[in-house]
């Protein structure tokens, strides 16, 4: 570095100093506020620009939630009307289905012990019922259709012939039909 030869006085050399750096703190204070203000209109800018997408993101969240609420509407009224439609369904076959349960019991218990049924065919429309099986004899097969004819809830027993052609070991058929009164349920139920 080059020395440099001041031929001031000491006093003045003094002050040339002093006013030196006192220049270089206002210059310095100067871009301190100068760097100050730009980074305070750049806040203030990051927060008006973040404000506002904050309020935009804030409108698509919104609508976005109504939307979705929408389709979870639509979907929760499409599965309550399925369940509505299942509901009348069941109200509709409960109301118009008759009560086989108790023409079951009521034919089991007028069946005679040495009597296995093979097949019970029911038709709904018609009411008719086909029953074929095995007994160990022909009283067995009479027994069984002397109970069909005393019992409330059969009626117009076929009992073909050929069902007394053997006296034992007797394979037998029958058709009759349900008493329908006694098949669906009275209003007082």
């Amino acid at each position: 570095m080059k020395k440099f030869i001041n031929l001031l006085p000491k006093e003045i050399q003094r002050e040339a100093s002093l006013e030196k750096l006192s220049s270089r703190l206002w210059n310095l204070l100067v871009w301190i506020l100068l760097s100050v203000g730009i980074l305070l209109l750049m806040f203030l800018a990051a927060r008006i620009y973040l404000k506002s997408e904050l309020s935009r993101v804030n409108t698509r969240i919104e609508l976005q939630q109504q939307v979705v609420s929408q389709e979870k509407n639509r979907e929760l009224k499409r599965q309550l009307d399925e369940f509505n439609t299942d509901l009348r369904n069941y109200v509709t076959l409960e109301e118009n289905q008759a009560f086989w349960s108790e023409v079951l019991i009521a034919f089991a218990r007028l069946v005679p012990q040495d009597v296995a049924i093979d097949t019970f065919l029911a038709e709904r429309e018609t009411l008719r019922i086909r029953v074929t099986g095995f007994a160990k004899s022909r009283d067995s097969v009479l027994r069984l259709r002397n109970n069909l004819l005393d019992s409330e809830y059969f009626e117009n027993v076929n009992f073909p012939l050929s069902n007394l052609i053997k006296p034992n070991d007797v394979n037998f058929t029958y058709t009759f039909y349900v008493n329908g009164e006694l098949l669906i349920p009275s209003e007082n139920e």
